[in-house]
């Protein structure tokens, strides 16, 4: 794109669903030899100008790329500390130059609400560049050649999936197919160029909440048999690594495509257009044979088998403060018949579960109810809205006080007292991206974290008891797509809102 020799631009949009990382794990490499001196930047020839787009106008239509409803994120999510620039001459693709943008000025906002950081002068040589950009990291790419560039995997900036610190910025880069074959000429008159480049977050920003406290359960003719607190979740299927700059791409099977800037690296097409991940490829249509042997995903599914690796998060009802409990998340997508538990990121919540006066004892051939919470036993046997302290007990009621076992008795879900003196029951929920409203078909990015995305879940309602033991609930190879005993409002929307406001599960 050329623009008037008074101005060429960069422009760093910061915008919109943003999840954040902590640079503590950022690589610190040497300068090269392609490094802007002090010297350079003090007698600069254009001036960089960083805008974090807050209300950019957008067709009304949605795609996977994103619903186009937008919010500006928190000021920790749009800041920019520091932004390096890489220069590739446009005809060969070979790396000309890169310079450390770090004395940033917040000079506030634009007439249309953007925010807006001024920088430093830089000198650059005349030249036709395509350019790149990230932002709040220190680690430097050392490629030469564009190609390998942008391949770059960040493998090691971000060594927990989750992140809960954003306080250092989150790491931004830009579109890279944005900013190609942009000119950069000397001005006759002197005057001071400015380069425009829009930022996006690598990551994506899960918000999770409960709309009460307290959610009773009722059998059919709306009589109450039991409640359910939620009192805590836990986030399954997190990666690790990341591309630092966002690769898409057109697909109908997993066949890896032959890279392109003009193809691969900008809008999301609407016709089976993907996000891709450095583990899309990986991601078979059976997912249960799939294991983490190295360790990419963070919280693995199968990983809840065991208890004690399980890390519960407390969370809010939205009348408290703070409403939403956040997190942030690096992208996660998968072909659409590989959208299965295996590969998806999903959220496990355990909830503190209530018997309501329904806990009947066999006592010879009569079943009792036990008025006293404190005589509930270790164990409970639930069926047909009723719950039993023992299986014969269970079994009397199921089979019409035969002698005989029903089959029933070894359907019935069991519930066993915590260290914390409560019943627990466990619900999972996986995190979707793009609604096809078709219950029964998978659609393309249907189920997905994609960058720069806020993924806000209010739990509303509960609609039956979930699972009594979390060793019950993996199945790696169980589609994302199907029913779920949670009633969830997900509101999907680029940091900069997707307001899907009555989506409900």
């Amino acid at each position: 794109m050329v623009h008037s020799t008074k101005i060429v631009s960069l422009l760093f949009l910061a915008a919109g669903l943003t999840y954040s990382c902590s640079q503590q794990d950022d690589i610190i490499s040497n300068d090269t030899p392609n490094e802007v001196t002090p010297t350079e930047v003090t007698k600069g020839n254009i001036k960089v100008v960083f805008r974090m787009q807050s209300n950019p106008s957008a067709p009304t239509t949605r795609s996977a790329e994103d619903s186009y409803v937008h919010t500006q994120g928190t000021p920790e999510e749009y800041k920019v500390n520091s932004a390096r620039v890489y220069l590739f001459d446009s005809p060969t693709k070979l790396l000309v130059k890169s310079f450390l943008l770090s004395n940033l000025t917040n000079i506030g906002s634009d007439a249309d609400g953007n925010v807006v950081y001024e920088t430093e002068n830089v000198m650059v040589p005349q030249g036709t560049y395509d350019v790149f950009v990230t932002a709040n990291t220190n680690r430097i790419i050392n490629k030469d050649h564009e190609d390998d560039f942008l391949a770059d995997i960040d493998s090691i900036t971000y060594t927990r999936a989750q992140i809960e610190d954003i306080s250092n910025g989150i790491f931004m880069t830009n579109r890279a197919s944005a900013n190609v074959s942009t000119v950069i000429t000397e001005d006759e008159k002197g005057e001071i160029s400015v380069v425009y480049v829009e930022l996006e977050r690598t990551l994506a920003r899960l918000d999770v909440a409960k709309s009460a406290e307290e959610y009773a359960l009722t059998d059919k003719n709306g009589t109450q048999y039991a409640s359910v607190k939620l009192d805590g979740f836990y986030i399954v299927n997190l990666p690790k690594y990341f591309y630092t700059f966002r690769h898409c791409a057109v697909l109908t099977s997993l066949e890896e495509p032959t890279w392109s800037l003009s193809t691969n690296f900008g809008k999301v097409s609407d016709v089976n257009g993907y996000v891709i991940d450095p583990y899309f490829f990986k991601k078979k249509v059976d997912a249960s044979s799939f294991t983490n042997q190295d360790k990419y995903y963070e919280n693995f599914f199968c990983d809840i088998t065991t208890p004690s690796v399980v890390k519960w998060m407390s969370f809010n009802a939205v009348s408290q403060t703070p409403n939403y409990k956040t997190t942030y998340s690096l992208e996660n997508c998968t072909l659409a018949p590989a959208q299965k538990n295996g590969y998806s990121t999903g959220v496990l919540f355990r909830a503190v579960m209530e018997p309501y006066n329904n806990v009947y004892h066999l006592n010879g051939s009569t079943l009792e109810l036990i008025n006293n919470k404190q005589n509930y036993p270790e164990v409970l046997y639930y069926y047909g809205y009723r719950f039993f302290d023992s299986p014969e007990a269970l079994n009397f009621y199921a089979s019409g006080n035969s002698s005989q076992t029903d089959p029933k008795v070894f359907e019935a879900k069991k519930f066993e007292k915590s260290n914390d003196g409560n019943y627990h029951c466990y619900y999972k929920y996986w995190i979707r991206h793009l609604d096809n409203n078709k219950p029964t078909v998978m659609g393309v990015m249907e189920f997905g974290i994609v960058r720069n995305n806020l993924y806000r879940m209010l739990v509303t309602n509960v609609s039956d008891l979930g699972d009594g033991d979390p060793e019950l609930i993996p199945n790696n190879d169980t589609p994302d797509e199907g029913e779920t005993k949670l009633k969830v409002i997900l509101n999907v929307k680029p940091w900069i809102v997707r307001d899907l406001t009555n989506i409900v599960l």
